[in-house]
């Protein structure tokens, strides 16, 4: 089944800094199957959809470690040591969350959540 997710984007106009949102929607569908039924033009349009898609992943990726390779990125590059603390403290971050959500809402409820 096909649904309509709305959403919204920014940018930053270099010249004066200033952030200009806007709105955007798209269709989002539950199955392969939904997208070529829905789709006009069928497999070969959903193909040609999705090798753009690798193409546009591919290319931001290049980009991106071209930039941090050229010392261009704002992006700080993280050492192993920091992504393996970043992740050690995501999975704490999440255990902490399953157990708050395990928590009946009255539990939840005195603890402040």
């Amino acid at each position: 089944m096909a649904k309509v997710i709305d959403g919204q984007g920014e940018y930053t106009v270099k010249a004066t800094g200033e952030v200009v949102k806007y709105n955007y929607s798209f269709v989002a569908y539950d199955s392969l199957e939904d997208m070529l039924e829905n789709i006009e033009g069928g497999e070969a349009t959903v193909l040609k959809n999705a090798q753009r898609m690798l193409k546009v992943d591919a290319n931001n990726t290049a980009r991106e470690k071209a930039k941090v390779e050229n010392g261009h990125s704002t992006r700080k590059a993280l050492s192993e040591e920091d992504k393996a603390a970043n992740k050690a403290e995501r999975q704490a971050n999440k255990a902490m969350l399953d157990k708050i959500k395990a928590l009946s809402p009255e539990q939840r409820e005195a603890l402040g959540f």
